[in-house]
């Protein structure tokens, strides 16, 4: 089918070929479904319930970030609410099922025939909600200018890339990252950012569209998002945390590390924000005051001083409120034009950068590399080697990206495309509904 311009038939509007393409979403649950059946079996534990009583507790408060913080987060716009939170869901649940199979194959040697079955534990499905947090980041990249189509094929071609780098950066350059600031965030930012300079590219799809923007009402659900991913944001960091010999102090620092960043983070981020706009900007306070969770993930189990932990995140929600006051308009603006629709970029990529940057520093000190000593598994070279991690992890994130970008928007069955007035809209996924009449504003 080719892409559908202003003049013709709208794409989602009686055509028998999207009634087909709509439904590989469940032939693809259902694959899924059957190859871990096939390939998958339940782990036997010695102490199944000091197993559940350690990890269960943290794979709700990741899920509650993944199913409810990122969904909610995303319903700013004030007509795509439904899809924000229910493509949120279903994309999250296949992209789950995948990185079950696809993750605990790398991890476990199953690739390698070092075992016949995929053994699925806690630890494993909470690496799972970890590769659905960073699909859900690339999905901010491009909200409302996609079609469920489009973002399906995107996130499943995105989990092999998503193992592949999660190989390098902790089997083979052994990278301290225990919260993800390369691989989950800069990772998902990076490759978003790479599909979304290929999708719904005309002129007028971007910032001054207008459904491209907020109601009060839609700002208060996404503030609902902010609000859960900031309280259980210690949580994601320090999920697998614990030490091998049980004492949990590797996840005491995750918490109290990431903590301090988000505590500093909101503040600076409610300082900047008056400072670049001269009040409180929604867009700001909803995603800047996370960016110290962000930046604290790579170095989040180090035995930290406080003012380590307070510096990177305030410097997180100055970079993030800076990025949207100063990076995306200047993005879109250039000869790029990048659009950005949840500014993933100044939330997840250059946060997740930074907390990379700060893991090599915090590596490289002498004082710090001390008290580190057995978690920098490289020794000296330690710095080197988180560099390397996020050098790849940006590197194949961009590439990936591109390439995901090109197939989705170009090539054969995937290739699908919005009318300008489909964009940022429910209508043409979930049926019409009610107009706003409040006053929008433009994130």
């Amino acid at each position: 089918m080719a892409p559908v311009s202003d003049t013709e038939q709208p794409l989602l509007h009686g055509h028998e070929a999207w009634k087909l393409r709509s439904t590989f979403g469940s032939t693809i649950a259902g694959v899924l479904c059957a190859a871990l059946i096939s390939y998958a079996a339940f782990t036997e534990l010695a102490a199944e319930e000091a197993h559940v009583a350690h990890y269960y507790q943290f794979l709700i408060h990741v899920l509650l970030m993944v199913f409810v913080g990122f969904g909610f987060l995303m319903t700013f716009l004030r007509k795509y609410a439904l899809s924000a939170v229910g493509l949120n869901f279903a994309l999250s649940a296949v992209v789950m099922l995948l990185a079950v199979l696809a993750l605990g194959a790398v991890q476990q040697g199953l690739l390698e025939g070092k075992k016949a079955v995929i053994t699925i534990d806690l630890p494993l499905l909470i690496d799972a909600a970890f590769a659905a947090g960073s699909a859900m980041i690339s999905f901010g990249a491009v909200l409302g200018r996609a079609t469920p189509g489009q973002l399906l094929w995107m996130l499943v071609l995105m989990v092999p890339l998503y193992t592949a780098n999660q190989y390098f950066v902790f089997d083979k350059f052994k990278a301290l990252d225990i919260g993800g600031s390369i691989s989950i965030h800069a990772f998902g930012a990076y490759y978003g950012l790479a599909v979304s300079r290929w999708i719904a590219t005309a002129p007028g799809g971007g910032t001054g569209h207008p459904k491209n923007g907020a109601t009060p009402a839609t700002d208060v659900t996404a503030m609902i998002g902010t609000l859960f991913l900031w309280i259980l944001w210690p949580s994601f960091n320090g999920a697998l945390g614990a030490t091998p010999h049980g004492t949990d102090v590797w996840q005491w620092h995750c918490i109290a590390n990431t903590i301090l960043a988000l505590l500093a983070s909101c503040v600076a981020a409610f300082a900047a924000t008056v400072f670049f706009t001269g009040r409180f900007d929604m867009v700001h306070v909803q995603n800047a005051t996370l960016a110290g969770g962000v930046a604290m993930g790579s170095s989040a189990s180090l035995r930290l001083p406080p003012a380590a932990s307070l510096a990177v995140g305030a410097l997180a929600g100055l970079l993030s409120v800076t990025g949207y006051a100063l990076a995306t308009p200047a993005l879109e603006g250039s000869g790029l034009a990048l659009r950005d629709t949840c500014g993933v970029h100044n939330l997840h990529g250059m946060p997740g950068v930074l907390g990379g940057l700060a893991s090599a520093l915090f590596t490289w000190l002498p004082q710090l590399a001390a008290a580190n000593a057995e978690l920098a598994v490289r020794g000296a070279a330690q710095p080197l080697w988180q560099l390397a991690a996020l050098g790849v992890t940006v590197a194949s994130a961009l590439v990936g990206g591109t390439v995901v970008g090109w197939l989705v928007s170009s090539v054969g069955v995937v290739k699908q495309e919005l009318a300008t007035e489909q964009l940022y809209d429910d209508a043409p996924f979930w049926g019409a509904h009610e107009e706003e009449s409040d006053g929008t504003h433009t994130h």
